[in-house]
């Protein structure tokens, strides 16, 4: 009988946890949207508190989402409308914001290219930011006149995240609805790359 209600006890405490977990998510706001008429994100470089301009503007949906407990996770997805090959089809660009919960973090890209049924993914390897609270060790900035390319400016990391090292200039084209590296070179030594656009 003693064991009985030990088991009773044990399955009504069980009910009241999972109720209380239940009603947490449901009250959890995960994610918010909303359509923006102009560009709302804006992407400052650390060092000097400067606007930095990655060449997206008029996004046409911002989507943003709350951080884990530990403050990290994608906390923002921009998605942004152009015909980037000029074949008269709207192609997209999204740039998600992802939070590490400290003072580092990041903008990941994606390119895709509409070929009349579906997005096709052309995004370069390792196309995002690396942002501190001091230095951004790699930006990224796109061009649409004369033609679409982007920039990527990036240097290693030196003995600490604010040592300057010597940067490298990679840009590249959009050749055979593939964006290919039409240039690289050796750049100048900086803390924040974003000081070289």
């Amino acid at each position: 009988m003693k064991n009985m209600n030990w088991l009773r006890i044990l399955v009504v405490v069980a009910l009241i946890v999972a109720g209380i977990v239940v009603f947490y998510q449901l009250n959890k706001s995960d994610k918010k949207t909303e359509s923006v008429q102009k560009e709302s994100v804006v992407i400052t470089s650390g060092s000097a508190g400067e606007e930095f301009n990655d060449g997206l503007h008029d996004p046409v949906s911002v989507h943003t989402f709350n951080p884990d407990e530990f403050g990290a996770g994608v906390v923002e997805v921009a998605t942004f409308s152009y015909d980037i090959n000029e074949d008269g089809r709207p192609d997209k660009i999204s740039r998600a914001r992802q939070e590490t919960g400290t003072a580092h973090f990041r903008y990941v890209y994606k390119v895709e290219l509409n070929d009349g049924e579906k997005m096709v993914n052309i995004t370069p390897k390792d196309l995002a930011t690396i942002e501190g609270a001091e230095c951004a060790m790699q930006k990224i900035q796109f061009s649409f006149k004369p033609d679409f390319s982007i920039i990527k400016i990036s240097r290693p990391l030196g003995d600490d995240w604010n040592t300057p090292t010597q940067s490298t200039k990679t840009v590249y084209a959009l050749w055979n609805n593939k964006l290919h590296v039409a240039t690289t070179s050796e750049y100048k030594t900086v803390c924040d790359v974003a000081e070289l656009f």
